[in-house]
């Protein structure tokens, strides 16, 4: 699953500006996206992390080395490539949405409204 959130943090604007403010922002998102996940009723966190399994195993067989381990453009390129697998973009979506929503709480006002 950190591979995931690692895809989709770094690919925003504001993760970059928040980053060199807050050194451990992604310990911060990885944290409260599994607390979230963790949340879930059982019939909707098996699911989510059945296929976060799947795909972490799929990475260590294809590639030899974790999802959240691998360099950024190896991490997209395998994650593009699992496409195919039924749900990914969903879980995609919902790993997105939940890493944004915590990382908002660190993106500064700014004054110009």
């Amino acid at each position: 699953m950190a591979g995931i959130i690692l895809e989709n943090i770094e690919t925003l604007k504001y993760y970059q500006n928040v980053k060199a403010e807050n050194s451990n922002i992604v310990e911060i998102i990885l944290q409260y996206v599994a607390n979230v996940i963790l949340n879930f009723p059982w019939y909707f966190r098996f699911p989510v992390r059945t296929l976060a399994s799947m795909i972490g195993i799929l990475c260590l067989i294809s590639t030899g080395h974790k999802l959240n381990s691998l360099p950024s453009e190896k991490r997209s390129s395998f994650l593009r490539r699992i496409q195919f697998i039924p749900f990914s973009d969903m879980l995609n979506k919902l790993v997105r949405s939940m890493a944004f929503l915590k990382l908002f709480d660190y993106i500064p006002l700014s004054s110009e409204h």
